[in-house]
């Protein structure tokens, strides 16, 4: 199910590239020359000194809701991520690159506030890192939510949540809005556990406007009217993932559509100028799906559309 549409994901990003030429008190570490310290916030100091995040908090599930603006190519957000705390701490450390924390707070399982005040979120630039804590004691063996609001321009490389252009037959240039978070840059795009092994599951919610689509890992459930003239597209639950295969697109391509034996809608996105270019990687792709299918051993289950 997730093979097919990050395949799918992946190579859109690779097309735009070809197109555009355990402790938490372990003793701190020497600091590299030019390295920058970490940030410190009235009587608090960083809380955790490593590259590697602490394993006592789990993030289990990300609801991730964006507005991204393609004309003043930057990108507003909340991310809501259902952590388990494994034992008892008053932080919780993360990593964010490059996104302005305009607010963060911590939900107990009755999304009751743990506390009235606004929480501190101290950074650690030269670790991507931020640590945001709660005056309130974290429990070992309980779940919380930790709430999180976001601003940040698009990147002008390839990585993380970047700009990207096309140009039209006439020479009129074209933006749109791409990922790429492999090996590390989700923490470009929100904040997360961007490491491989924290694993969980995505709901993304993606608001626009009308004249773009927007693509993710999954298929949309739904779109709604959300004031302002704009959309919002709500995405399937992922299954559980890594960050770095997270994905999403904005855009203004349309798409072709075919269906495989068993059902399964298969799209093929391009500039409109370039649509009529897709039909045979839309029939190589239904066979491919057919093929695997044929062949494997176990039942393949994809979303009804990739």
């Amino acid at each position: 199910m997730v093979f097919v549409g990050l395949l799918v994901l992946s190579l859109f990003h690779l097309s735009l590239v070809g197109s555009h030429q355990s402790s938490q008190h372990a003793s701190s570490p020497p600091q590299p020359a030019g390295e920058q310290p970490p940030e410190g916030s009235d009587n608090l100091s960083f809380p955790w000194s490593r590259l590697r995040l602490p394993r006592y908090i789990i993030p289990l599930h990300y609801h991730l809701h964006l507005h991204p603006n393609l004309t003043s190519l930057s990108f507003t957000g909340s991310v809501q991520i259902q952590i388990d705390v494994q034992n008892n701490t008053n932080w919780v450390v993360l990593h964010s690159k490059g996104l302005k924390i305009s607010n963060a707070t911590i939900l107990d399982q009755n999304l009751t506030h743990l506390s009235d005040q606004v929480l501190p979120v101290l950074h650690h630039p030269s670790h991507e890192q931020i640590g945001i804590f709660s005056p309130r004691v974290l429990s070992s063996g309980q779940k919380y939510f930790l709430y999180i609001e976001f601003a940040a321009d698009f990147a002008e490389g390839f990585h993380g949540f970047y700009k990207s252009t096309y140009r039209t037959s006439t020479g009129e240039t074209r933006t749109l809005a791409s990922t790429h978070f492999e090996p590390t840059s989700a923490r470009m795009a929100f904040p997360c556990f961007d490491e491989p092994s924290f694993k969980a599951n995505y709901s993304v919610r993606i608001k626009r406007n009308p004249e773009y689509i927007s693509l993710s890992n999954m298929p949309i459930v739904k779109t709604v009217e959300v004031g302002d003239g704009l959309l919002e597209d709500q995405f399937d639950v992922s299954v559980k993932m890594s960050t770095y295969l997270v994905a999403f697109v904005i855009c203004d391509f349309k798409s072709v559509t075919a269906a495989t034996s068993s059902g399964v809608q298969v799209s093929i996105y391009a500039s409109p100028e370039k649509l009529q270019q897709t039909s045979y990687a839309l029939e190589v792709a239904v066979k491919m799906l057919d093929f695997y299918e044929d062949i494997s051993t176990s039942a393949i289950l994809f979303p009804s559309k990739i």
